[in-house]
């Protein structure tokens, strides 16, 4: 057969199909029906058209083979190998070699289950992570809460999720005590992130109060009451006291005061009105503005901005506000005239407006009646901060040092600015004396591991605990080249499993024979390899993986033939006898084996062998070799061999007599020059008192002897026979 094609690589996204067209000629001298199949890649996910193609000698035909992949097929480089065979008898096999590329198609998405949660405090969330991509991704997971008022957990906060697979994670959320209102939304959102993707879901916690409305509603009409107590009596308090501004209060601020038309009072301050009928809505006047970090220049929340006035003894507190999540603030409801204003906060250096250190240094704020000062705007500077946290690498701690870096992330910040330190042997790191405000945008690398990075807003003098991460190994690779000992093999199929599943590859038959590719593989791991193919041996190979490791150096050699012999080696008894030593000669690889001394005492099996003819020789000590010629071929293994070795050893036995009785306890020995063995005369045996046997002695002539310390008494010359047992009476001459 002869198989050609235009395609030599196929760029095959996951999800989608790619089309390989085949030209094949039948060179054979029958009418072929050809058939096709891939190494490298499942059955299922290849269709050929037609499914079988019948050519005459020498005629041609196409073959058109569609590969369909799944979403989540693992990215990477997959070497295949289609074989084109015939099925009449011993039709020989035709192979086209390409490259399947498979791009990295990292995808996520989260489901919530439940989304919303009405509670009074705490609620469950439980989030799906699905990896709708084709690589492994190792998710991080956090919450985000924008105003900062929910207390929120993550387990697991990290997730590996292989590709096409699921995971859950389950989010505990918190809100603040909230005694009376009507419910409140407080949104949340849940970020995962992963490798070139993220993915997010919104969660609600709908807080309901503590108390009920009909109890609201009365409490509000009581403090109504009560306010409007505390006002007067506090309004004339003012009016009546020592502070300048409340003796010469504006008419405007008092319904029954008359001025004439077009005139103030004296001593009114500037921005007074003249009242003019009843008080009008919205009189007071007000400030608002930004409070804004000096380095990063983003709001700042939950620093307090207070007015002050400078009074008849000493400067007078007037008004206090909380600056919102993103800086803003608002004084309402001031008096007309200037003010001085100062931000003052935990981990913050106190600042006035404009930039003053001191109220008598800060720049004067005019407020307006019925007008709002806007862009009132303070900058203010934070204590350094700090920045820990944890890093999981599936390893033992401190096995593992992963570098860290943050580098500052807002706008104008110095490109080249950045802050690094390693974890120490718990898998902690610190970052000290960060500026603040400011965000950070934290990155994590370890050799072998796949890098991730999150980022962290860190406050004034604030100690920010990070969430922890975990770094996911990356992919490894194992590598190599397949030979018979001397030259390369192709058409071997290389496979392993990893997390249960099959991973199946080839070795090309042309261009780079021999070698192969398994990639993408989940480290740190331990791979066992199996190297097949037709005719030869079936290899094994164990691999160990470190974190990320890519092994390119393996060298499998297939030895000879897959061929197979089985059979057992006995005695002249019928008894099987073990630890004899099985050699295969006759083939291009010598193979050698023993037979087994326990269990099928005896039996042997010899594989990877040649097809064709093979003998087979059987040796031990103590016995006759012997030689076994054994036929093999492809079409099965041959009947099981049955040996029997004979012993090369004879022994020497009979009786010590003296005046015609048996003479127990006489010393009988035998000696050829080299060998020299013993015995004693038994009181019984097969021929009776003075018995004797001298066992295993080796072909040849032997002197026996009966022995005292006086001397020689009695001797013969034996011819010992291998495997037999030669008698010789010793008689002693009387006494």
């Amino acid at each position: 057969m002869r198989v050609s094609s235009t395609v030599e690589r196929l760029d095959v996204s996951p999800g989608s199909s790619g089309v390989v067209p085949l030209e094949v000629i039948n060179t054979s001298e029958v009418i072929e029906s050809l058939s096709v199949r891939a190494i490298g890649l499942p059955e299922a996910l290849v269709r050929s058209e037609p499914r079988a193609l019948a050519l005459f000698p020498e005629a041609s035909g196409a073959l058109t083979l569609t590969l369909d992949l799944p979403d989540a097929f693992p990215a990477g480089t997959y070497p295949l190998t289609f074989v084109i065979a015939g099925s009449a008898p011993g039709a020989t096999e035709a192979f086209h070699d390409l490259d399947l590329v498979v791009p990295p198609h990292p995808r996520l998405a989260l489901v919530a289950t439940p989304s919303r949660v009405r509670t009074r405090g705490r609620a469950a969330f439980t989030v799906e992570v699905r990896n709708e991509g084709n690589v492994p991704l190792d998710v991080a997971l956090r919450a985000v809460d924008t105003d900062r008022t929910l207390r929120t957990s993550l387990t697991p906060s990290t997730l590996a999720v292989a590709a096409g697979e699921v995971a859950t994670t389950t989010v505990l959320v918190r809100g603040p005590r909230q005694l009376l209102g009507s419910d409140r939304d407080r949104p949340l959102r849940v970020v995962a992130q992963a490798t070139d993707t993220t993915a997010d879901v919104e969660l609600v916690l709908r807080q309901k109060s503590t108390f009920s409305r009909g109890l609201i509603t009365a409490l509000v009409l009581l403090s109504i009451l009560a306010a409007w107590a505390l006002a007067f009596v506090l309004g004339m308090r003012e009016v009546l006291g020592a502070d300048p501004y409340a003796k010469v209060a504006p008419p405007s601020f008092f319904v029954n005061t008359e001025t004439a038309e077009g005139t103030l009072p004296e001593g009114m301050p500037a921005g007074a009105m003249p009242k003019e009928g009843p008080v009008p809505a919205g009189t007071g006047a007000t400030v608002t503005g930004l409070v804004l970090g000096e380095t990063d220049q983003q709001g700042v929340g939950r620093v307090t901005v207070t007015a002050w006035r400078q009074g008849r003894e000493a400067p007078v507190e007037v008004s206090s506000a909380a600056t919102q999540a993103d800086g803003s603030y608002s004084l309402a409801g001031l008096f007309p005239g200037p003010y001085m204003l100062e931000v003052a906060a935990e981990g913050y250096e106190p600042v006035w407006y404009e930039s003053g250190t001191s109220f008598g240094t800060a720049t004067e704020v005019d407020a307006l009646a019925q007008q709002v000062a806007t862009g009132v705007d303070l900058a203010v500077t934070g204590d350094p901060a700090s920045i820990s946290g944890n890093v999981e690498t599936g390893e033992a701690p401190g096995a593992v040092v992963v570098q860290v870096t943050a580098k500052p992330a807002w706008a104008g910040a110095d490109p080249l600015t950045e802050y690094v330190t390693a974890t120490d042997a718990a898998g902690a790191y610190t970052f000290a004396g960060l500026p603040a405000p400011g965000t950070y945008e934290l990155a994590f690398v370890a050799e072998g591991y796949q890098p991730t990075s999150l980022s962290e807003r860190v406050l004034g003098g604030q100690s920010r605990f990070a969430l922890d991460v975990t770094l996911g190994a990356g992919p490894g690779q194992i590598a190599g080249t397949v030979t018979d000992g001397s030259n390369p093999v192709g058409g071997v199929e290389v496979s392993t499993t990893m997390d249960g599943k099959p991973v199946v590859v080839g070795t090309p038959t042309v261009g780079q024979v021999g070698q192969f590719v398994v990639p993408n593989l989940k480290t740190p791991g331990t791979y066992v390899l199996t190297f097949t193919k037709k005719g030869f041996s079936t290899q094994t190979v164990v691999v160990d993986l470190g974190p990320g490791e890519q092994r390119a150096d393996l060298r499998v050699v297939l030895s000879g033939g897959a061929g197979t012999v089985t059979g057992s080696v006995v005695d002249a008894n019928g008894a099987g006898i073990g630890g004899v030593t099985v050699t295969a000669g006759g083939s291009s690889n010598t193979v050698t084996t023993t037979t087994l001394t326990a269990g099928s005492v005896g039996s042997f099996t010899l594989t990877g062998l040649a097809t064709g003819s093979v003998t087979l020789t059987f040796s031990k000590t103590g016995y006759t070799s012997a030689s076994v010629p054994v036929t093999l071929s492809d079409t099965g293994p041959p009947a099981p061999v049955a040996v029997t070795l004979t012993s090369a050893l004879g022994n020497v036995t009979g009786r010590v007599t003296q005046s015609g009785a048996g003479v127990p306890g006489a010393t009988v020995q035998a000696t050829d020059g080299t060998i020299t063995r013993s015995t004693t005369s038994t009181a019984s045996g097969g021929f009776g008192a003075g018995t004797y046997l001298l066992p295993d002695l080796p072909a040849g002539t032997y002197t026996v002897s009966v022995t005292t310390g006086g001397g020689v008494l009695a001797t013969a010359v034996v011819t010992v026979q291998p495997g037999s047992t030669t008698a010789q009476d010793l008689p002693i001459a009387g006494p």
